[in-house]
Parts: C-alpha cells; sequence; structure tokens
C-alpha cells in the first residue's frame, strides 16, 4: 500500500502548479491576439494597396475613355436626292444615323421609299394567307 500511495504523490507532484497554468494559458492567449492583430493589419496595407492598383487603373481608364472631339466632315457637294413625301427631319435622322454608324465614313447620297415588286407582293400575300 505504501507503493501506491508513493506512486500517487509523485503523480501529484510532476504536476504544474494552478498559478503555472494560468500564466501560461494567459500568456499564449495574449500572444495569439498581438499575432492576429498584426495579420489583421498586414491584410488592410495588402488591400489598400490592391485597392489604390484598381483605382489607379479605373482613373486612367476614364482618362482614354473620355470623348475624342467630333471632327467635321467638308461639306457635301450635292444634298441627298430625296423622294417625295420624305420631310427633312427624317432626312436628317437618317444621316446622323449613318454617320454615327460608320464613324462619319459614308454619308448619305439618296432617301426613298422601300417598296415591293409584285414578286415580293406574291411572296408576303402567300406566306401570311390562312392555311
Amino acid at each position: 500500500m505504501n507503493a501506491v500511495l508513493l506512486a500517487a504523490g509523485a503523480a501529484q507532484a510532476a504536476e504544474p502548479s494552478v498559478l503555472v497554468v494560468a500564466g501560461i494559458g494567459m500568456s499564449l492567449v495574449f500572444l495569439v491576439l498581438i499575432l492576429l492583430t498584426y495579420i489583421i493589419a498586414l491584410q488592410g496595407k495588402l488591400f489598400d494597396a490592391l485597392n489604390a492598383k484598381k483605382q489607379k487603373a479605373a482613373s486612367e481608364a476614364a482618362v482614354k475613355s473620355q470623348p475624342q472631339p467630333v471632327q467635321l466632315q467638308e461639306p457635301m457637294e450635292a444634298p441627298p436626292v430625296v423622294e417625295d413625301g420624305i420631310s427633312e427631319e427624317i432626312v436628317a435622322v437618317i444621316a446622323a444615323a449613318v454617320a454615327a454608324a460608320s464613324g462619319g465614313k459614308y454619308t448619305l447620297r439618296a432617301v426613298k421609299r422601300a417598296g415591293r415588286s409584285s414578286w415580293g407582293a406574291a411572296g408576303v400575300k402567300s406566306g401570311t394567307e390562312p392555311f
């Protein structure tokens, strides 16, 4: 029985005291908190640098994408040929659309109403009449 008591006493003596365990635990917690503070600060600096790079690229893109001044074309030699019944406003809108779509390469020379030939009319009639 003495051997059992000696073994139990030796096991108790090998354990650290409560104050040592509490001190090590608190120190470990504070060290981890300090480490987390540095990691978060490093991430903040990293994300600030990335955001600054994105903002710089966006500002450069905005400068590049500013509209260029419109270059005026030389006046046309003759006004476009316009069929009767088409107003000047319609001709102006069509001419502006052609100039905008082509970037100023093409000009409007004539405007006339689209009509169907007899073959076209027959095709429309046969395609749209009920079965």
